[in-house]
């Protein structure tokens, strides 16, 4: 039985979930999962599941650097269920993270109206951390751009944000506008 909690605790290369892992590790981690419905499914629960925060971390960072045909194959359609996760309050570790896997993921048809209300509503929330109202803007300006009288309130929305602000929520907000203008 401890041998089974041991192994349920590490990555197939003996790294251990709750450790602490580098960007080279992760890249690795990523690389090996690709085409692996059962690791990648495996990680994906451990994000969505974790007790451990750093469990769920590492789990969420190395789903962000999957390549773009495992996110598309083994990711969208779980993307109510990420949707969840990002929009959620009790989201346990950096919500940037899941939803930079968001952004990562093609928007089929109508925006996802709780994700779009989420975004519009903690774009100018400085309680977020800056990466999520980063991705945030990016997410919304997706969503938006089809339609014109959601870029009018995600214009409004952007206008809300003061002057001074990170450099990454900056040119977030000045790409967002090129793009909903670009319509």
């Amino acid at each position: 039985m401890q041998e089974n909690q041991t192994n349920d605790n590490m990555f197939g290369n003996g790294i251990h979930w709750d450790s602490r892992l580098s960007k080279a590790q992760v890249m690795a981690i990523a690389r090996d999962l690709h085409h692996d419905e059962r690791g990648i499914e495996d990680t994906f629960a451990m994000m969505m599941q974790a007790a451990d925060n750093r469990a769920a971390y590492n789990a969420a960072w190395i789903l962000t650097h999957l390549s773009q045909t495992d996110k598309n194959v083994y990711l969208l359609p779980k993307y109510a269920e990420i949707v969840r996760m990002a929009t959620s309050a009790a989201t346990c570790f950096r919500r940037g993270l899941i939803l930079a896997i968001l952004s990562d993921l093609p928007i089929a048809g109508e925006p996802n109206s709780d994700l779009l209300d989420f975004c519009l509503k903690h774009i100018t929330d400085t309680k977020e951390y800056v990466s999520a109202r980063s991705s945030m803007i990016k997410l919304a300006a997706r969503m938006c751009k089809p339609y014109p009288e959601l870029c009018t309130e995600l214009t409004l929305c952007l206008d809300m944000i003061p002057q001074g602000i990170s450099p990454s929520i900056a040119s977030a907000k000045r790409k967002a506008l090129k793009t909903i203008a670009k319509r």
